[in-house]
């Protein structure tokens, strides 16, 4: 036997005090195990004693639905549970003792500290204190990770200055000291064994001097000396005129030989110093990217979660990590309830919710231990891109100097590209295909278009020292709101059909690979629902021999076309040029029209009558008092 006061016994209100407890903090579930538990080790003492894990159980169950009226409503559940297992278990004889017991428990229940409940509540899965502490440590991990990243951002950043510092322009106390220096291998050379070198370094050091600069001048911009008179005064002047020839020849060798490696290694610095600067700039994003989820959508959170549920959905836990229009991203757990049910159901309520389109991003089913999926949905996209692409070969052969690509870059921006590499066959093929694969991970990787264009220059001009060069023709489409940018290097211009209307899109700007350094001249145009991008190599654009104005002809062209599909165009347009010029195929011919669609969704929004509003919930602390 335990201890008991006046038939009341000490471990049954103990017993019933910790299931109010768990019962409060966890719900009913949590309250109905722990009440099973208690029970059965209370029966191992005594068999008597079985009926109480009835009690218990119970008591925790209807406590658990009843937490929403706090302690009041927790404590009224006991009460009823004892009532019914009083009555229905050991019958009313005890339950005098039953109801007792229950009271003291609830008394010592309304005396514990509110301190107490809610730092159990920290340590129980389910809860939200439970949940706010993880949220907690998840936020200290992403402020270390955010912070760290920031650093290597900064680290690259000083890097980059440090390149790009080296990099200054030469002076004219450069040159001169440059000039100097030769005129000092030269002198070394030649002068030192001289006997007559005091008769000229000496007494006449200003002449000699002067001419043997105006030399060093005249082979650096000539190659040799071809001013009659200079060559007459020097072989006056000095007993050995051929011999310091030379030796300015020599040295001028090899000072442009040093210039042009020296240029290089600057070039090489500057490519270094602007890839450096890329990668900070996407890492100092990424890094605010993660400061981002800081943002506080908690009560945003539990509101979506209400709504959701009093419809029947059942939503285990949501994060919303933006709600910035058309750039939402929110994930949340979800029991699994067939094929297609989250893009069907779910984000139609949620577009209603935000007055947005939403989509289902990815979805991962029995993600979580519990049998949940995770599903991430996004902000849909305003616009679409189709495209079409037709493209042949010179003469009909395999390989084509022309490569082109497209993409939807996780920017959220679509890109159109055309590369036309000199010349034809293998080789051209591999150049133009090269400049599209790298221009293609450095857009990926996060870097905005110029920097990637003047990187992926800058490496095709300092791989080779062969003159081989590619040109770009490059558009960057917003999906958001058809902002256009095209980027045109070397390339022949591009036409936008709008209804009756042709536009024309031209730049000019100089093929990759020439210079190793120069300015994008980007073109901007606002693209509308319906407007059909005509986008061709020169192989397309020059292949009319016989007509003149190329450009009236082309515009001509395109707007006899009466479809507005894509592939259709892309195909009609070869076919023409391949017949105006008889069948021949001088040159690689690609052409690639994109049209731009509003986006419709594929499913409408579902209503929700009760909508919550925006407002400051209680926290689960104060909930507690």
């Amino acid at each position: 036997m335990g201890w008991a006061f006046y038939d009341v016994t000490v471990e049954h209100v103990l017993a019933r005090y910790l299931v109010l407890v768990f019962a409060f903090v966890g719900g009913a579930a949590i309250g109905s195990t722990v009440g099973v538990v208690t029970g059965l080790i209370l029966s191992l003492a005594s068999v008597a004693s079985l009926y109480q894990m009835s009690l218990l159980a119970f008591a925790g169950l209807l406590g658990g639905l009843l937490k929403e009226g706090k302690r009041v409503g927790v404590g009224l559940g006991l009460l009823v549970g004892t009532l019914l297992i009083g009555l229905y278990g050991d019958g009313g004889s005890a339950l005098s003792v039953t109801l007792l017991e229950s009271l003291f428990a609830i008394l010592v229940f309304f005396l514990t500290p509110k301190g107490f409940v809610y730092y159990l509540a920290r340590y129980i899965p389910g809860t939200a204190e439970y949940s706010k502490e993880q949220q907690q440590y998840l936020r200290k991990i992403r402020d270390i990770t955010a912070g760290r990243v920031e650093q290597f951002s900064t680290l690259f950043q000083t890097l980059s200055n440090s390149f790009q510092a080296s990099d200054r322009v030469s002076t004219e106390e450069d040159e001169e000291r440059e000039m100097d220096y030769l005129l000092s291998n030269v002198t070394e050379k030649t002068c030192q064994t001289c006997f007559k070198k005091e008769r000229c370094w000496v007494k006449n050091f200003s002449k000699t001097y002067d001419s043997m600069q105006r030399m060093m001048v005249e082979m650096e911009h000539q190659g040799e000396i071809k001013d009659q008179v200079l060559m007459a005064e020097w072989k006056r002047h000095c007993i050995k005129p051929d011999k310091v020839i030379h030796a300015i020849d020599q040295e001028q060798q090899q000072f442009q030989a040093n210039q042009k490696l020296k240029k290089q290694v600057m070039e090489s610095r500057k490519l270094v110093a602007d890839q450096l600067l890329g990668v900070s700039r996407v890492m100092g994003d990424f890094a605010k990217e993660i400061q981002r989820e800081k943002e506080a959508y908690y009560y945003q959170e539990e509101q979506m979660v209400d709504a959701l549920r009093t419809v029947g959905m059942e939503v285990g836990h949501i994060d919303i990590f933006s709600l910035e229009k058309g750039h939402t991203e929110i994930e949340m757990s979800v029991a699994y309830q067939g094929e297609g049910h989250c893009e069907k159901i779910i984000a139609p309520m949620i577009s209603d919710l935000l007055k947005e389109t939403i989509i289902v991003k990815k979805e991962e089913s029995g993600f979580y231990p519990n049998g949940y999926s995770h599903v991430s949905f996004a902000s849909a996209k305003q616009f679409i891109v189709n495209t079409g692409v037709s493209h042949v070969a010179k003469g009909g052969a395999w390989v084509s100097g022309d490569s082109y690509s497209t993409i939807e870059l996780d920017t959220g921006k679509y890109a159109i590209a055309i590369s036309d590499g000199m010349g034809n066959g293998e080789r051209a093929h591999l150049e133009s295909n090269e400049t599209l694969q790298l221009l293609q991970k450095v857009l990926q990787s996060g870097i905005e278009e110029t920097v990637a264009i003047k990187s992926v220059n800058s490496v095709l001009s300092l791989r080779t020292t062969d003159e081989v060069f590619s040109t770009l023709d490059l558009a960057m489409i917003d999906l958001q709101n058809a902002q256009t940018r095209f980027l045109k290097i070397g390339s022949i211009p591009s036409f936008i059909k709008r209804g009756d209307r042709i536009i024309k899109i031209e730049a000019s700007n100089l093929p990759m690979g020439v210079f190793q350094e120069f300015d994008v001249d980007v073109v901007n145009e606002q693209l509308k629902p319906g407007d059909l991008l005509i986008m061709m190599s020169d192989g397309i654009y020059d292949a009319p021999k016989q007509i003149e104005n190329k450009e009236m002809w082309m515009k001509r062209m395109i707007t006899e076309l009466n479809t507005d599909n894509p592939q259709d165009i892309a195909d009609l347009i070869l076919e023409r040029i391949i017949r105006q010029g008889q069948g021949d195929i001088e040159d690689d011919m690609t052409v690639i029209v994109a049209k731009v669609e509003q986006n419709t969704p594929k499913w409408s929004a579902i209503p929700l009558y009760k909508s919550p509003h925006l407002f400051r919930k209680q926290t689960q602390k104060a909930a507690f008092s």
